[in-house]
């Protein structure tokens, strides 16, 4: 549980120190990049750390040859 705490702190804290530069500089597009790529890494890490099992986008590729290339 404090692990996940932890991962949530540092988010936030990242967000809290790129927002305003982000914002001073009116970059919207940034902000949004900045703001969905960061919700999905934490989510992911949230995950990770809760020792939920994450698919391994390696298996996915493999898959895709041995498909194709028999």
């Amino acid at each position: 549980m404090w692990s996940v705490l932890a991962v949530i702190i540092v988010a936030v804290l990242i967000f809290l120190l790129e927002f305003p530069l982000l914002k001073k500089r009116k970059k919207k597009k940034d902000i949004w990049f900045f703001s969905i790529l960061l919700f999905f890494f934490t989510v992911i890490s949230v995950l990770e750390v809760m020792d939920i099992p994450l698919p391994n986008p390696l298996d996915y590729i493999q898959n895709f040859y041995k498909f194709f290339l028999g």
